[in-house]
């Protein structure tokens, strides 16, 4: 996996069962800690959730069409259609 990220520039990988059960929690157990001390998976992340990780924002821009769906903020013609 190592010489994967160092040559190629992976920057993931879907990991599958093999064994069952106990796969995944061997994984994270035994091979993450390895490589969070090689420096090649982190160990903490910048954002407080998983969509601040991946974009570097917290919520969806104003202009997604998913904002209208949120608990805060809904947008004017969402909240229109709904009543009317």
């Amino acid at each position: 996996m190592e010489q994967w990220i160092n040559e190629a520039g992976v920057d993931g990988f879907n990991i599958a069962y093999a064994v069952t059960p106990g796969t995944f929690k061997e994984f994270v157990d035994n091979v993450v800690p390895v490589l969070q001390e090689r420096g090649l998976v982190q160990k903490e992340y910048a954002g407080s959730t998983l969509r601040a990780n991946l974009t570097g924002q917290n919520q969806l821009p104003e202009h997604h069409p998913g904002k209208s769906y949120g608990i805060q903020g809904q947008h004017q013609d969402h909240q229109s259609s709904l009543t009317n």
